[in-house]
């Protein structure tokens, strides 16, 4: 496994953490969805989870 795969793996499941923490609180599925999609989404954007291997350039 590959260090990006290791570290996409952390913020998933970091997300999935504080998401439980958020919904267990409230009590709420509906809490926890969104926002463990509000966490992905934004871990995206931030560029801390990365989808796409990087190409070199030439």
């Amino acid at each position: 496994m590959s260090a990006r795969h290791k570290l996409n793996a952390a913020y998933l499941h970091g997300s999935l953490i504080i998401a439980g923490i958020i919904g267990g609180i409230s009590e709420s599925f509906i809490a926890f969805g969104i926002t463990f999609a509000v966490l992905l989404i934004g871990n995206i954007q931030c560029g801390d989870i990365r989808l796409n291997r990087r190409r070199p350039r030439r």
